[in-house]
């Protein structure tokens, strides 16, 4: 079986092919083309030889040669049981779900001679049978030249039914490009026409040069400067390794980059842009499964395994390029036994080479099963064993569809891309995985964040954006399907919730060269759960969480851009329709009533303020999945934040989840409104913004320090104080912000006796304050330290009484004066002043992000059922639907795979019960055992929390039951009993 990028279960315990590297054998990795890791979305890795080909070996029986051509021995020192030509290929498939790529697949054949024998007269071919649809006796083909493509059509556009009973559905187009020949780089000539002679994509030795003026002179002395300029679109100065400044030569097409020495010490310090220099096993520090440095890595020297270099470089190679073609029918390929007779197929492969004098190029098929064939040879393959010689080379095609022929070239466009980019494309974030736990009707969706740092090594940047939630009622979530291009074709999911990182990034772009609009988001700020309520117990819901990035806009001109490229996802039935698989970020659920006298688990903790600190925000938690919630653990979530000075306001920055006294669960983590999930549970942060005053902390205060502690700016409206000034305070002068910066400190000004203490405002020339002693001092309460006061005296009496304006103010970093609040005494209208009073003060109150010195602190509850509360809900029972017409809701669709089971759902159930159901002559029909296992007398954390079981309308027998009245009777040790009825209806 070929082994599968996705698939674990696929790959062997080690990869023979990779035993010579640094983690011999890469166990536990994937084994891709490009290192340790898919290069596509999906990936296929197998390997197969001739070996076993024993056509020109001795018989065992007869002792004599099995073909009249006589005896053929590849290996005839080491190994004399190898059969064939002695030749092993190493067979890739790379796929891409992303809508532009879709419809195509790669196939890499990487050959090399095992055997003790130099082949000297090799041809690569390939011979492919297709057809499309059942009907093959009406499909046409034919083949462009320029473009190395042979494609097909079917003549009405349908096909017959695959399946008795089923319709004729439309058919596309299909067919197959010629992409990577095998290389001459031995026969002086500059095959490719790049302007590069015999280049070679196994070189070993190079000259290293490290000025532009040496590549200059290398490149006029080695390199047909124009051609090379021609076939790469560039001229050889504008490659990345002539920018750089050094040059290693095998790199013939100046593409390899080394890491960027920030700081000039001649190393690669970590923090520094890899670049190409990542290694031989092509993973960098911002790859997932980063295992640490290998052989190579930030080394600065280009090493085989590393991108853009050698092997991973398709045109480090003097490909000779398709040398063969033709396109028949399948009854002449088939006719008697050509296919498995060695000399018609030589002949015939010689027969069509564009050098054989006498090749006629192919009609098109009409009418007909076409039959391809590509070759490109003569090539030469050494010895595996011989030095310094070739022993390996390259093939690969890829399959391409389309909905009709535009479709079609515009695949074939974007296949000739991806080749030219080295088999590589722009891909997603890192597929988030996706949790599911079902409630009483909702669904609670949570996931991890990894997607958020994702790397993307095609783009070299980190590109997330967001995340889009889809949901639908089937399992390809067809329903939600309903964003269409401007031909009308569905082509993207509505999402039913979508988060965005808060940025300069949002908003609907053109993609798919303006066929489509994509929608960025709306700079929401990220989530990572979600609680569907829009469900319905008993039903089957399809759920998938994408992640994606925000591509790069078009240039302008010939630039197309990049889409902004999302996950896929993928939930596989059975024939009967029963989900058997899906990827990590799909889900598909049925949610359920909670069992009777259900009380949920979660915190007693008051998290409506911080524990600890000076953050004004809150917290809550919300339980995603109910069995993982750990009662014996204190937990504590502390917080990281922007350095704040006088004045400035702090942003909180991180996260840090920790049980108390132990390591971290969440470990520092970029703050979000909610949490990723731990111990089942995610913490929900009401983060407030800085610098908002608190109206209700905020004026006079009353009962300071007790629990009846009051504040208002109107001290008649407190008891205790004797002042009769009402205050009026603002965070700018009558909305002017003139000299004012907001902070989200806190601030208190009191009163002392004259006697003892006054202070007179600094002097600040020209605001036109007045200066005079004052029995007020104010401090700021975060800093401790004392901040200034300056007096607008409107009557000009020297002295503060109603009517009169206070700035409360502070100095920057500079030493300049920034105001904080204007705190007018409002004008009692001719009535006596009544001064405060000393220790008389007010306290201005501001809203405060979560910071370094704030920590919330909090202990969990476990789900657990009331004895009590369930016998009070035993009236609350029901079944649904009733009657039961024919079908139900959660039955599945007549279009979906399998119509899935009849039946009926009993609902808000005790923990464990028997039900028994009646006819309506009093005979048991059937008995239904409600988790039999668990107990509703005690609590136990490994019981299954449900409250619902299904019933297929079977008997106790398996026979299918009759339409009328039935009676059920539940029984619920330590619970109680309950009677009911329900009808099926035809």
């Amino acid at each position: 079986m070929p082994a599968l990028s996705n698939d674990t279960e696929s790959w062997p315990d080690f990869w023979p092919d990779r035993l010579g590297e640094d983690a011999a054998g890469w166990p536990g990795t994937w084994n891709g083309r490009d290192g340790r890791f898919p290069s596509s979305d999906l990936e296929s890795y197998y390997v197969m030889d001739d070996f076993s080909d024993y056509e020109y070996a001795v018989g065992i029986e007869t002792d004599g040669p099995h073909s009249g051509f006589g005896v053929y021995y590849p290996s005839p020192e080491e190994d004399p049981t190898m059969g064939g030509l002695g030749l092993q290929t190493q067979i890739r498939l790379f796929q891409w779900a992303n809508i532009l790529a879709e419809d195509a697949m790669f196939i890499i054949y990487r050959i090399t001679n095992k055997s003790e024998k130099d082949q000297t007269r090799l041809f690569f071919s390939q011979i492919v049978d297709y057809g499309l649809g059942q009907d093959e006796q009406d499909d046409n083909a034919t083949y462009d030249p320029f473009l190395d493509v042979v494609y097909g059509w079917d003549s009405d556009g349908l096909a017959d039914p695959t399946n008795p009973g089923e319709s004729r559905y439309e058919l596309g187009y299909a067919g197959f490009a010629f992409l990577e020949s095998p290389a001459n780089d031995a026969n002086g000539l500059d095959d490719d026409q790049d302007g590069i002679v015999d280049e070679s994509r196994f070189l070993e030795n190079y000259l290293v040069l490290t000025s532009q003026e040496e590549i200059d002179t290398y490149v006029a002395a080695n390199y047909d400067a124009a051609q090379f300029e021609l076939f790469y679109g560039e001229s050889y100065d504008q490659r990345p390794a002539y920018k750089a400044g050094i040059w290693y030569t095998s790199d013939e097409n100046l593409d390899w980059v080394g890491f960027k020495d920030n700081n000039n010490n001649g190393i690669w310090d970590i923090g520094e842009p890899l670049n190409n220099d990542v290694g031989a096993d092509g993973l960098g520090p911002f790859d997932l499964n980063y295992p640490g440095p290998d052989a190579g890595e930030g080394d600065g020297i280009p090493t085989n395994g590393e991108p853009n270099y050698n092997e991973l470089d398709v045109d480090e190679s003097d490909q000779i390029g398709l040398t063969g073609f033709d396109l028949n029918t399948r009854p002449f390929y088939e006719s008697g036994d050509n296919l498995r007779d060695d000399t018609w197929l030589f002949t015939r492969i010689a027969a069509t080479l564009f050098s054989n004098p006498d090749y006629e190029e192919p009609s098109t098929v009409v009418a007909n099963e076409p039959f391809i064939l590509f070759t490109s040879g003569e090539v030469e393959l050494f010895s595996e064993n011989k030095v310094d010689a070739k022993s390996t080379d390259f093939f690969s095609t890829a399959w391409i569809f389309g909905n009709d022929e535009g479709d079609f070239f515009k695949n074939r466009k974007t296949v000739q891309n991806i080749y030219n980019s080295d088999y590589n494309f722009a891909q997603p974030p890192i597929m988030p995985t996706l949790t599911a736990v079902t409630g009483d009707e909702q669904v609670v969706l949570s996931w991890d964040t990894l997607s958020v740092n994702s790397f993307d090594r095609f783009l070299q940047d980190f590109d997330f954006e967001g995340y889009k939630l889809y949901k639908g009622t089937n399992n390809l979530l067809s329903d939600s399907r309903t964003i269409s291009d401007v031909n009308g074709t569905p082509t993207f999911y509505q999402p039913i919730a979508q988060w965005d990182l808060d940025n300069d990034v949002s908003g609907t772009i053109r993609v798919l060269e303006g066929d489509a609009v994509y929608n960025l988001g709306s700079n929401t700020g990220l989530e990572f759960y979600y609680v569907d309520n829009d469900v319905t117990n008993g039903k089957l819901y399809y759920y998938a969480l994408v992640a994606y990035d925000r591509g790069i806009s078009s240039s302008g001109g010939d630039d197309p851009g990049i889409d902004p490229q999302e996950n896929t996802f993928r939930i596989s039935l059975n024939g009967a329709g029963a989900v058997v698989g899906t990827s990590i970020n799909a889900a598909a659920v049925i949610p359920t009533t909670n069992p009777a006298g259900f009380v949920g688990g979660g915190t007693d903790s008051d998290l409506s303020k911080v524990t600890e600190g000076t953050g004004t925000g809150s917290a809550s938690i919300s339980v995603a999945v109910e069995e993982l919630v750990d009662d014996t653990k204190l937990y504590e979530v502390v917080f990281s934040d922007s350095a704040s000075d006088i004045g400035i306001q702090r942003v909180t920055t991180t996260y840090e989840i920790r049980e108390v006294g132990s390591d971290a669960l969440v470990s520092s983590t970029p703050f979000s409104s909610s949490s990723k999930i731990v111990d089942g549970f995610i913490i929900n942060f009401d983060n407030d913004n800085p610098g908002n005053i608190i109206r209700n902390k905020t004026g006079w205060v009353a009962n300071e320090g007790q629990e009846n502690e009051l504040f208002n700016e109107d001290p008649s409206e407190l008891d205790g104080i004797s002042t009769n000034w009402e205050l009026a305070i603002t965070p700018d002068r009558n909305g002017d912000l003139t000299n004012f910066v907001r902070t989200d400190h806190d601030y208190e000004v009191y009163f002392v006796n004259p006697e003892d203490s006054t202070y007179r405002p600094p002097l600040l020339f020209g605001a036109g304050f007045s200066r005079f002693d004052i029995p007020i001092f104010a401090r700021n309460l975060i800093t401790g330290k004392q901040a200034d006061l300056f007096i607008s005296d409107t009557d000009e009496n020297g002295e503060l009484n109603s009517g009169d304006v206070l700035f409360l103010a502070e100095r920057d970093e500079r030493n300049r004066v920034k105001y904080r609040f204007m705190i007018t005494i409002l004008d009692n209208g001719g009535t006596e002043d009544i001064a405060p009073s000393p220790g008389d003060k007010f306290r201005i109150s501001t809203t405060r992000p979560f910071g370094r010195d704030d920590k919330f602190q909090f202990t969990m509850r476990k789900q657990t059922v009331d004895t009590e509360l369930a016998k009070e809900s035993l009236k609350d029972i029901f079944v649904a639907p009733n009657p039961y017409l024919g079908a139900a809701s959660w039955e599945r669709k007549s279009g979906s795979i399998g119509r899935g089971e009849r039946k009926i759902e009993f609902f808000n159930l005790p923990k464990s019960a028997t039900i028994r159901i009646f006819n309506v002559r009093g005979e048991l029909v059937r008995t239904l055992q409600h988790n039999p296992n668990a107990s509703n007398c005690t609590s136990n954390t490994e019981d299954k929390y449900d409250g619902s079981i299904s019933w297929d309308l079977r008997s106790n027998d398996s026979e299918d039951i009759a339409y009328g009245i039935y009676f059920y009777h539940v029984e619920a040790p330590c619970i109680g009993e309950y009677v009911d009825k329900f009808a099926i209806i035809k």
